[in-house]
């Protein structure tokens, strides 16, 4: 399954997230077991596909899957990819 349909099956359960600062060294990833699982799913999905990188945020792309009370988004990256010549 691609990230996407992730995206899309987990649009209409209600799957929401709360990222933010959690004092100066913690970030805070928090939700229900739905928003939880459709996190792991996320990842999951993303590991196999070819595109190295996945933005979803309370403000752009993904913006369902936050909380009022999240200040950050999330970037997955998967390494090494393509993009970095060493």
């Amino acid at each position: 399954m691609k990230s996407d349909d992730i995206c899309e099956e987990y649009a209409d359960k209600n799957a929401k997230l709360t990222v933010r600062l959690l004092e100066d060294d913690d970030i805070l990833i928090e939700g229900d077991s739905t928003a939880l699982e459709f996190l792991g799913n996320l990842l999951l999905a993303h590991s196999t596909e070819t595109d190295c990188g996945r933005h979803i945020g309370p403000h752009t792309a993904g913006k369902i899957f936050f909380t009022q009370e999240s200040t950050k988004g999330l970037y997955i990256h998967r390494a090494p990819c393509g993009h970095l010549k060493e």
